[in-house]
């Protein structure tokens, strides 16, 4: 991790199921998640997209001092079109913990979730293996169960954004 990036964005395809690595040194400029997250929104949502849409995007994103040690450094910030919104704005939510530090040591700055599955599925994540595992049985689940449950499949120590 050189500079506080490793230079990877995932991008994950739900309607396709391809997984693709892409470098991260263009958005240097725009600092970290949330710069990331609106550049990347803007680049490539066209105007008129609707949260639900296929062209809309989930990204993921995190800053150079994360997964440094630096205090209150591991933070992510999610971007996507807001439900909520007239107009359906572009809007940002930042989450703390461990996902975020864990999200750079398995070598990404940046996850882009796209398309739409024609089945649930979940994102699995394990160092430099990224799949996208069957989730009907989490489907309907809150989020603890949902944690819980994706914790007892994997690891008590499985870091987890549901």
């Amino acid at each position: 991790m050189a500079n506080g990036w490793t230079g990877n964005i995932l991008r994950v395809n739900l309607t396709t199921g391809n997984i693709t690595l892409e470098d991260s040194s263009k958005f240097k400029s725009f600092v970290g998640g949330m710069g990331f997250g609106y550049k990347i929104m803007y680049d490539e949502v066209p105007p008129g997209t609707k949260p639900f849409d296929e062209a809309n995007k989930l990204v993921f994103a995190t800053g150079p001092l994360t997964g440094s040690g630096a205090p209150c450094s591991s933070r992510v910030n999610i971007t996507s079109l807001s439900t909520f919104t007239k107009g359906n704005l572009v809007v940002d939510a930042h989450m703390g913990g461990f996902f975020a530090a864990q999200m750079k040591f398995a070598g990404y700055d940046v996850i882009i979730i796209e398309g739409k599955a024609k089945s649930p599925v979940w994102l699995n994540i394990k160092d430099d293996k990224v799949s996208l595992e069957k989730a009907d049985f989490l489907w309907g689940k809150g989020t603890r169960a949902t944690t819980e449950e994706i914790c007892r499949l994997t690891s008590p120590e499985t870091c987890v954004a549901a």
